[in-house]
């Protein structure tokens, strides 16, 4: 299906469900997405270990009643450990060796130069850790930081010649990455799903930043 054939597929859905929807304030996005996509049964969604036959009686009976969120919260802890093995494929033969390394990286070809915190902060890492992978890339000569015009008491990082020739060694290979990943969704399951993914990152982006609290229930929505 192409992009003109698959927009005329969701036009007509959209028009289904702007038909259906008896109060015309209530339409929303969301919901639109939702009706594209099959009915939900929680129970056959439920990873291995929550439905394992391993788990005793005592916690059987205890376990909280299964809810879509928690679904959602063990599919992407799931589906991550995924994403981990298969990228071991894509740095095989790279001096880039983990997705970690790559988003660093690609974040500095987009923007040419950052000083270490603002790079840090926008890959969402803890500054020690930051540091580390920024040292590693320094070291393997895909980085170099020099001094920063703006605030002398930080230094701004940026891309080698050997750093952009490496990133483009492996988009070949993050791209089948991404095939890879998204499995045998539909086209029009993959573009719901990116909006939702990306709906996603900007609220944890700044809910991460903005809220300083050791209390999970603080960072609900």
């Amino acid at each position: 299906m192409n992009s003109l054939e698959l927009l005329k597929v969701l036009l007509s859905k959209l028009e289904v469900y702007e038909a259906t929807k008896t109060d015309k304030n209530s339409l929303s996005l969301e919901e639109f997405l939702a009706s594209l996509l099959p009915s939900i049964d929680l129970e056959s969604l439920e990873n291995s270990f929550v439905k394992s036959n391993a788990l005793n009686s005592a916690y059987s009976e205890s376990k909280s009643d299964t809810t879509i969120e928690r679904v959602i919260a063990q599919h992407f802890l799931i589906l991550n450990r995924y994403i981990k093995h298969y990228s071991k494929l894509v740095f095989m033969d790279s001096p880039i060796k983990s997705l970690d390394e790559f988003s660093f990286l690609i974040l500095l070809m987009q923007d040419k130069a950052l000083p270490k915190t603002e790079l840090i902060r926008r890959n969402v890492y803890e500054k020690s850790s930051g540091i580390e992978v920024i040292n590693r890339l320094i070291k393997s000569k895909l980085l170099v930081q020099s001094p920063n015009p703006q605030d002398k008491r930080s230094q701004l990082v940026s891309l080698t010649n050997k750093g952009k020739s490496s990133l483009i060694g492996v988009f070949r290979n993050m791209n089948t990455l991404g095939e890879i990943a998204s499995g045998d969704l539909t086209a029009a399951e993959k573009n719901a799903l990116a909006i939702l993914l990306k709906k996603l990152d900007r609220f944890h982006f700044d809910n991460y930043h903005a809220v300083d609290s050791t209390q999970l229930e603080d960072f609900l929505p």
